[in-house]
């Protein structure tokens, strides 16, 4: 097998989210804090990262003095957000490539209702990941840009001509190679229906080249 060259790509994504706490008392002044419980990350197929994030909110009521100077006690109350998001990587992909997901959760406003607090905020993902996938494009039909399943995809070395990988492409008309060195080479597409074409690609750790065939 060939040496794999991977190089560690960092995604960033803001999400912004609404929630509430309940209360059981008017509430015109709070203290409001939040904190990241759990982060659940699951691979979907195609590239697709699935991210749950639990949030804690809590809601802090001061202790004050009621109208005879008696000393009310704090009280808090708490409730539990679910954010789930969504993030594109690239569809060759593994979950072992995922290096560490960051989150960093800020409250942004909120306001006072009879029985809760409505609370708005964002939450900002960092996702660091390796891209051992080297080589990838699209393959279409022209004209109408239609995605062409089954296309051949072949990498020639540019001084020997030969073939030095191959693959098809997916029902998206996508097509992953990952097993190449940094380097230059000549790309080819052609399908059973479609003429063939070519292209240069100069690969240092990723390079995208994408086609368009006609019949």
């Amino acid at each position: 097998m060939a040496e794999q060259h991977a190089a560690i790509n960092a995604l960033e994504k803001k999400i912004g989210w609404t929630s509430s706490i309940g209360v059981t008392m008017p509430v015109s002044n709070a203290e409001i804090y939040q904190r990241v419980e759990k982060v659940k990350p699951a691979l979907l197929d195609n590239g697709i990262l699935w991210v749950q994030i639990t949030i804690k909110l809590m809601a802090v009521i001061t202790s004050a003095y009621n109208d005879e100077q008696v000393l009310k006690p704090a009280k808090v109350f708490t409730n539990h957000a679910e954010i789930i998001s969504f993030v594109y990587l690239y569809e060759g992909i593994k979950r072992e490539d995922i290096t560490s997901i960051d989150n960093q959760v800020e409250i942004e406003d909120y306001f006072f209702r009879p029985d809760k607090i409505i609370i708005n905020g964002n939450l900002n993902l960092k996702i660091k990941y390796l891209v051992n996938l080297v080589l990838e494009g699209l393959v279409t039909a022209f004209p109408g840009g239609a995605p062409l399943k089954g296309a051949t995809v072949n990498v020639r070395n540019t001084e020997t001509n030969d073939i030095i990988a191959t693959t098809t492409t997916g029902g998206n008309g996508r097509y992953f190679l990952k097993n190449l060195k940094p380097g230059i080479y000549l790309i080819e597409a052609h399908s059973k229906t479609h003429r063939s074409d070519q292209k240069i690609s100069v690969v240092k750790t990723r390079d995208t080249v994408n086609f368009s065939l006609h019949h």
